[in-house]
């Protein structure tokens, strides 16, 4: 005799081939061509609540049958794979809340990595990266980059910022460096303004107060008002001004006019200068200098050129290779 299956026998007793009785209420209904409607349909209509847990027995009756179908049709490493996912899927429902201490300290610690190592905010949704986190914290749910450019752009730093205003106040003077100069690459200029100062403990300090794009011209009225903001948003005092240091440009030489600040050149950049000028006046000098451009420039182009000189390194001079380098001159 074929075993029942059916949750609707845990309410009845089968009685011959074409009856049954109700185990709650002991009526005895016919069961035409042996089937459980009429069953069903008596659970129902008298026993509500029985009903009830009858269907969500039969529920899981139909589900545990149909998964067991399709586990026969998968070979094992489909088998596998099916598993797998199910597994994961459970583990979705397994995330720390955003409010918990281990989610907030990953977020924390993920926004200082972008920051220090100047990472795009896209990183973030690199499949790399969320395998990673994946393979390390399971439970940690990662964030997209909306939400890490906000933390880095307000919540970091704002925190950053103040830490930053308190140690500027533990300052009584400071000395400030300065420069512009072309990002190449992006065809923008930038202005930067660092404070340099000498701890309590006696130990210097540096702090990029602030390195911003200058879409302007580079006169030395814009230059200086650049700087009285930069100042102002930090809290800075004129009077804790002890110089800024300077090149020799002169639209810098008249900000420092116009800013009232006391000035010096840059040591470095004088050298510099003094370099240049002492190239520049030897003739056979130049023409060397140009010559080996020259020279550097055909190996640029020319990617049979460089493999030729990368072969050279290694077998006849058994070093590793170098490249050419063109020589960039700044002011």
């Amino acid at each position: 005799m074929k075993p029942k299956t059916s949750p609707i026998w845990n309410y009845f007793d089968e009685i011959g081939d074409s009856s049954a009785k109700c185990k709650l209420c002991e009526k005895v209904y016919s069961r035409k061509g042996r089937t459980t409607t009429a069953l069903k349909s008596h659970l129902k209509s008298i026993h509500a609540e029985r009903f009830a847990e009858f269907e969500k027995l039969n529920d899981a009756v139909k589900l545990s049958s149909e998964t067991k179908k399709q586990m026969v049709t998968l070979t094992p490493a489909e088998n596998a794979k099916r598993q797998l996912t199910l597994q994961q899927s459970l583990q979705v429902k397994d995330y720390w809340d955003s409010s918990h201490h281990k989610s907030q300290e990953m977020d924390r610690t993920i926004a200082e990595m972008i920051a220090l190592q100047n990472l795009p905010f896209h990183f973030v949704e690199g499949t790399g990266f969320r395998r990673v986190m994946q393979a390390a914290l399971p439970k940690y749910k990662i964030r997209g980059r909306d939400f890490f450019s906000s933390y880095v752009c307000d919540n970091l730093y704002n925190k950053l910022a103040k830490k930053t205003k308190d140690l500027l106040e533990e300052f009584d003077k400071l000395s400030f460096t300065s420069y512009i100069w072309s990002e190449l690459h992006s065809a923008v200029s930038l202005l930067s303004l660092t404070a340099h100062g000498i701890s309590k403990d006696f130990r210097k300090k540096t702090i990029i107060l602030k390195c911003e794009v200058m879409d302007e011209r580079h006169t030395g009225t814009i230059i200086s008002t650049k700087f009285q903001t930069i100042l102002e948003e930090w809290g800075i005092d004129r009077q804790k001004v002890h110089c800024m240091v300077r090149d020799r440009g002169s639209n810098m030489v008249r900000a420092m006019q116009l800013s009232d600040f006391e000035d010096i050149s840059c040591a470095i950049h004088q050298i510099q200068l003094c370099i240049r000028a002492g190239v520049e006046s030897q003739e056979w000098l130049l023409q060397l200098i140009g010559k080996l451009k020259k020279i550097v420039t055909h190996f640029n182009h020319s990617l049979v050129a460089q493999a030729e000189l990368t072969k050279i390194q290694k077998e006849r001079l058994n070093q590793s290779p170098l490249s050419v380098i063109q020589d960039c001159p700044t002011r």
